[in-house]
Parts: structure tokens; C-alpha cells; sequence
């Protein structure tokens, strides 16, 4: 059974990727964006921080012993330069500058650090309509046995395309890796140099 079967949805499904990506030796992470707290939660444990970010106060869940919730805006964000080992951002890109909001998660991940962001793109034309036949065709066959759950959190369309997605994750992380996923999502990671690498 899915880990989030009760709370599932084109994010939610795509949390144990996310967590699969995360380096066990995690131990300060960053949620950008993190809403009500439903990914902070499933990756906190006890060797590690887990630091969830939000501009919204109304979704915002109190601090608990495993999370620690923050006010504050991705393009903005209010920590230190290298303060966390992984940072990641479910849908957020198409609700802020996208420019901005990659930069300051690759300033406040420390050298070595993984930045893994989820999101989606506007289609743009016949070169993304393999894509798009795939995503129907996954969301109803899951859809059949998944039970839909809205999240409590603003929604709006993307203004750009996959392909101008791809080009400005890659024009902002250089070395970055983009993928498209089946029901309408992306996944950029990049990897901040180590020290030995620069």
C-alpha cells in the first residue's frame, strides 16, 4: 500500500521518490514551501533537523520535537548561508520567481548538499504531447484505486512550459538533472560542489 494511500495525491505520490533521494547522513533538511507539513513530517526522524518554510501563516502547523515550522518566503528564505544538507520543494517554483526561489535554496545548502524540487509545467505544443498521454493514462489507472485528498494550500496554473523549465533549472543549477514524471510533474536535482570540487 502507498505510505500517503489516506492522504494521496500527484505530490503526495511522489513523496517516497523524494525521500528515496535524500542521503541517509541527512542530518539538517530544509521543506521549502512545505504547506501543512504532510512531507516534513515523513522525513523528520531522530538524527535529523527537519526545518519547514511557508509564506502562508494559515497552513502553517505549530513546532513540534521532530519539525520546526518557519514564516518566510522561498525567495527570501531566513537562514544562514550552508545551513542545511538537503533542501526540497514540492510545487513552489510556479508560485514565486523561480530564479530567485532556486538561488537562495542553493545558498542555504551547505557544500556537497542535495537540492530536489517537484513541480509542474504548461503544455507547450506537440513536443510535449507523448508526456501528456502518459499522464492521463497514469492519473486514471490510479485514480481507481486512489482516493483524491486537496491539501489545504493555494493553487495556480504554471505560465511556463516543461521545455522552459528544463532551460531555467539548468541556466540557474548548472550540472542540474531534470526529469518528467508520469501525471504531470518534474523532478530537478543538483548536487551543491563540495569543497574538493571547487
Amino acid at each position: 500500500m502507498h505510505p500517503f494511500a489516506e492522504r494521496w495525491n500527484h505530490n503526495t505520490h511522489y513523496f517516497p521518490l523524494l525521500a528515496s533521494r535524500i542521503p541517509v547522513s541527512t542530518t539538517r533538511l530544509l521543506d521549502v514551501g512545505c504547506g501543512e507539513g504532510t512531507f516534513c513530517r515523513f522525513v523528520a526522524d531522530e538524527h535529523r533537523t527537519v526545518v519547514g518554510v511557508d509564506h502562508d501563516p494559515s497552513v502553517l502547523p505549530a513546532s513540534t520535537t521532530s519539525v520546526r515550522y518557519v514564516l518566510g518566503s522561498a525567495e527570501t528564505l531566513p537562514f544562514a548561508d550552508g545551513s542545511f544538507d538537503a533542501v526540497t520543494m514540492t510545487m513552489v517554483l510556479h508560485h514565486v520567481d523561480p530564479g530567485r526561489a532556486l538561488a537562495e535554496a542553493a545558498r542555504v545548502l551547505a557544500p556537497g548538499g542535495i537540492l530536489l524540487t517537484l513541480g509542474y509545467g504548461r503544455f507547450g505544443g506537440w513536443r510535449d504531447l507523448a508526456h501528456e498521454v502518459r499522464d492521463v493514462v497514469t492519473h486514471r489507472v490510479l485514480s481507481r484505486r486512489m482516493r483524491a485528498w486537496e491539501a489545504p494550500t493555494a493553487k495556480a496554473d504554471p505560465s511556463a512550459t516543461w521545455e522552459e523549465v528544463r532551460a531555467m533549472a539548468e541556466a540557474t543549477l548548472p550540472s542540474s538533472t531534470y526529469r518528467r514524471l508520469p501525471m504531470w510533474r518534474y523532478l530537478v536535482e543538483w548536487h551543491q560542489p563540495s569543497g574538493e570540487d571547487s
